[in-house]
C-alpha cells in the first residue's frame, strides 16, 4: 500500500476523492500496520456520536484504544492509502458508485 499524500486538515470524509482507498491505521512506534475501509469507520464514528465527515484523521487515531499487537503501545497515526496496483476497472467502478 502507498499512502496519499494530505495535508495537516485531512478529514475522513475525503475518502470518496480516492476511489478505493484505505484508511492505514499505523503504529508509529514500531511500523504495525492495517487497513481498514474509510467508510466504516466513519459509520463507527457516527454510530458512537464522536465524530462525521468533517472528524480530522488525527482525532480518529486518537480514538483507537487498543494496544499495538507489534509493541503493545499507543502510539497511532492515521492516513489514506491506494494498493500498489489498483485495477482500473474497479476504479471506475468506485468512482461511478461515491458520484451517484
Amino acid at each position: 500500500m502507498r499512502t496519499i499524500p494530505f495535508n495537516k486538515l485531512a478529514v475522513i470524509g475525503d475518502h470518496p476523492r480516492w476511489p478505493g482507498c484505505r484508511l492505514m491505521l499505523t503504529c508509529a512506534a514500531c511500523g504495525w500496520t492495517k487497513g481498514y475501509n474509510p467508510a466504516r469507520v466513519l459509520a463507527r464514528l457516527q454510530e458512537l456520536r464522536a465524530g462525521g465527515y468533517t472528524t480530522p484523521l488525527d482525532q480518529v487515531a486518537r480514538r483507537v484504544q487498543w494496544p499495538c499487537p507489534g509493541c503493545h503501545r499507543l502510539h497511532w497515526r492515521v492516513a489514506f492509502a491506494l494498493p500498489d496496483n489498483p485495477d482500473p476497472r474497479e476504479t471506475r467502478r468506485l468512482a461511478g458508485r461515491y458520484r451517484n
